[in-house]
C-alpha cells in the first residue's frame, strides 16, 4: 500500500477545517500523482479512496497501482460507476418507501370512506325497517326517524369532505414523489455532459426493448474521437468537453426511433441501431463521421479557431442469441482497425477476415 493509502484510516474523521483543508490537499496531490484532471467525477473517486469509506473502491485502486497500471479518466469514470453511482440507487429506494407510505395512507383512507358509506347505508336499512313497524299516525316516531337519517347523512357527508382534502393533499405529493423519482432514475441513467445514456442506461434499454419483442437484428456503432489526449493537452479539458458534447449532438440528430445513444466512457460512444443490417448501419456510421469532419469550432473566450478533428468508426451486427457484449466487442474490432488503418474512417466486421 503506497503512503496516500495509509493515511485513509487518519482522514475519516475529518471535523475541524484545517482537516478538511489538509484532506482536499491530499486529493488533489493524489490526482496530480496521477496526471488526473481535477474534475468532479476524478474528485469523487480521489476523495471516497482518500476517505477509506469504499474497501471495495480502495482494493481495485490499490491492485491497479500495484500491477503498475496507470489510472485515467475512463478507469475513473467506471470505478465512479461501479461504486459511487449506487448511491443514487439507493435514493430511489428510500423514494419507494416514501410511495409505499403514501399509498398505505391511501388505502385507510378509501377503507375509512368505505366503512362511513357503510354506516349510512345501515342507518338508512334500519330507519326504513323502523318506518314499516310504526304506525303512520306516529308524528313522534317518524320525526325521531327523520332526526336520525339526518344525523347520518350529514356524519357521512363531513366525513367524505374530509378525504376529498386529504386525497387531493396526497394526490399533490404523490405528483412531487414521482418527479423525483423519475429526476434520480434519469440521473442515474444519464451521462451528465452529453445527455446520453451511460452504460447502466444503455443495459436499462436494452432489458426494455427486450421486453417489447425487438428481434434479434441489431447492429451497432463504436465511436471513438481521434487524437482527443492532443485535443485536450493542446487546448485544455474545457474545449474538450466541448468537442465530445459536439459529437454527441451530431449523434443525436443522425439517429432516430428505436436508435440508443450511448456515452460509453471518455471519448467513446456507442449506438444501437435495432432492425437495421450492417449495410444501414454503415450508411449512419459514415453521415456521423462527415457531419463531424465539417465541425468547425471556435474557443468562445478568444476566438481561436480550433483544428478540425474526426473520429473513427467500427460496425458489426448481432449474431441471433448473441449477447450484447459479444457483438459490441466485435464492432470494438473494428474501430480498432479503422485507427490502425489511418483513422477517419469507417470500417465494418466484415473487413475485419
Amino acid at each position: 500500500m503506497n503512503a496516500l493509502s495509509e493515511k485513509s484510516s487518519a482522514s475519516k474523521s475529518v471535523t475541524v477545517p484545517e482537516e478538511a483543508r489538509a484532506l482536499a490537499h491530499d486529493v488533489i496531490e493524489f490526482l496530480l500523482a496521477h496526471a488526473l484532471h481535477p474534475k468532479p467525477i476524478n474528485y469523487a473517486v480521489a476523495y471516497e479512496y482518500r476517505m477509506g469509506g469504499v474497501p471495495a473502491l480502495n482494493e481495485r485502486i490499490e491492485l491497479h497501482l500495484q500491477a503498475g497500471k496507470a489510472l485515467d479518466d475512463l478507469l475513473m469514470r467506471e470505478f465512479h460507476d461501479e461504486y459511487l453511482a449506487r448511491e443514487q440507487f439507493r435514493s430511489l429506494r428510500g423514494l419507494g418507501g416514501n410511495l409505499q407510505t403514501l399509498v398505505n395512507g391511501l388505502i385507510d383512507d378509501i377503507s375509512e370512506a368505505g366503512q362511513s358509506a357503510s354506516g349510512f347505508r345501515s342507518a338508512v336499512e334500519s330507519n326504513i325497517a323502523r318506518l314499516e313497524d310504526e304506525n303512520e299516525e306516529d308524528g313522534v316516531a317518524v320525526g325521531t326517524i327523520a332526526a336520525d337519517l339526518l344525523a347520518a347523512a350529514v356524519k357521512v357527508h363531513a366525513s367524505n369532505e374530509a378525504l376529498r382534502g386529504r386525497l387531493e393533499a396526497a394526490d399533490k405529493e404523490a405528483h412531487k414523489l414521482r418527479d423525483e423519482l423519475e429526476r434520480h432514475r434519469r440521473e442515474a441513467m444519464s451521462d451528465p455532459l452529453t445527455g446520453l445514456l451511460n452504460r447502466r442506461g444503455m443495459e436499462y434499454r436494452l432489458e426494455e426493448m427486450t421486453g417489447k419483442g425487438v428481434p434479434d437484428e441489431m447492429a451497432a456503432v463504436v465511436i471513438d474521437i481521434d487524437h482527443f489526449k492532443r485535443i485536450n493537452d493542446t487546448y485544455g479539458h474545457a474545449v474538450g468537453d466541448v468537442v465530445i458534447r459536439h459529437v454527441a449532438k451530431v449523434m443525436r440528430e443522425s439517429v432516430s426511433g428505436d436508435d440508443v445513444t450511448v456515452r460509453f466512457g471518455g471519448e467513446e460512444f456507442v449506438i444501437l441501431l435495432p432492425r437495421r443490417d450492417l449495410d444501414e448501419a454503415s450508411v449512419v456510421a459514415e453521415s456521423i463521421r462527415k457531419k463531424v469532419e465539417r465541425l468547425r469550432l471556435v474557443r468562445r473566450q478568444d476566438k481561436l479557431a480550433l483544428d478540425p478533428f474526426t473520429i473513427s468508426l467500427g460496425v458489426a451486427t448481432r449474431r441471433r442469441g448473441e449477447d450484447i457484449d459479444g457483438f459490441l466487442a466485435r464492432a470494438d474490432m473494428a474501430l480498432y482497425a479503422a485507427k490502425n488503418s489511418g483513422r477517419n474512417r469507417v470500417l465494418t466486421e466484415v473487413e475485419l477476415n
